[in-house]
């Protein structure tokens, strides 16, 4: 096989991610892990999702990004056949290359198992406005006040009739972060993922979260203008809603 050329990437740079791959692919968990940035090395274990039964490995992509980093794309082959992709960013340290970030790809945003109605049914119309491409969320139809999180009372005048109205799905940003940590195990192959906090002017500037889509690599600004996308379950389960930045600033 020819040996990978990849321009502008040091040389020594190559052979470290190809080792590195092949590391991974042979179980090498002692490799793999020296290959780490000490002060990451749990979180870096916990960010990628691969299958138990590995034969091959494939370096695909190396390249300098604007971060600085240098950005590795290799192709894990499992004995069955089934392929992932890894993504993985380099960077230099006294020691030598460390990776300091890893990923499965393409880039998807968890689904956590617990997505779908309070068990109390709270709030099932939100749900179930999510299934046919709206965003609902409650209002006083005494007062006008928009509720969120829900409740069974209205907060300002304590009326009891509330009613679930369908609203623009579009806000902006009013904070944001960006998760490392897999504090569930649906965030294993996830990580990072950016979670937006936004406000829904047509809701009384209610604020709603969900994950920012194509966020990888990118640093949200407050007030940024979103729109909120619907992510069908693959299972018929409930679906969800994601953020994503709108072109229209």
């Amino acid at each position: 096989m020819a040996e990978q050329v990849f321009p502008s990437v040091p040389a020594d740079l190559v052979q470290v991610v190809e080792q590195h791959g092949r590391a991974v692919a042979a179980g090498d968990n002692a490799a793999v892990l020296a290959d780490f940035r000490p002060d990451r090395a749990a979180q870096l274990i916990a960010s990628a999702a691969l299958p138990p039964d590995l034969v091959k490995s494939e370096l695909v992509d190396l390249r300098l990004e604007d971060s600085g980093l240098y950005a590795a794309r290799i192709k894990y082959t499992a004995a069955d056949g089934a392929q992932t992709v890894l993504r993985s960013r380099w960077l230099e340290l006294p020691e030598g290359w460390r990776v300091t970030q890893v990923r499965n790809l393409p880039e998807t945003p968890p689904r956590m198992k617990d997505t779908g109605p309070n068990e109390d049914g709270s709030d099932t119309p939100h749900w179930e406005g999510l299934r046919v491409g709206e965003l609902r969320i409650p209002q006083c139809e005494d007062c006008a006040n928009w509720i969120w999180p829900t409740r069974p009372i209205c907060p300002r005048c304590h009326g009891f009739r509330v009613s679930w109205k369908a609203v623009e799905p579009t806000g902006t940003i009013f904070s944001w972060t960006r998760t490392w940590q897999l504090f569930e195990p649906e965030f294993s192959g996830h990580l990072p993922f950016v979670t937006v906090l936004a406000e829904l002017p047509q809701a009384g500037g209610r604020r709603l979260l969900g994950v920012l889509l194509d966020a990888d690599g990118v640093d949200p600004q407050l007030g940024q203008r979103v729109r909120a996308e619907i992510e069908a379950a693959p299972d018929g389960g409930w679906p969800v809603l994601r953020w994503r930045l709108s072109s229209d600033q």
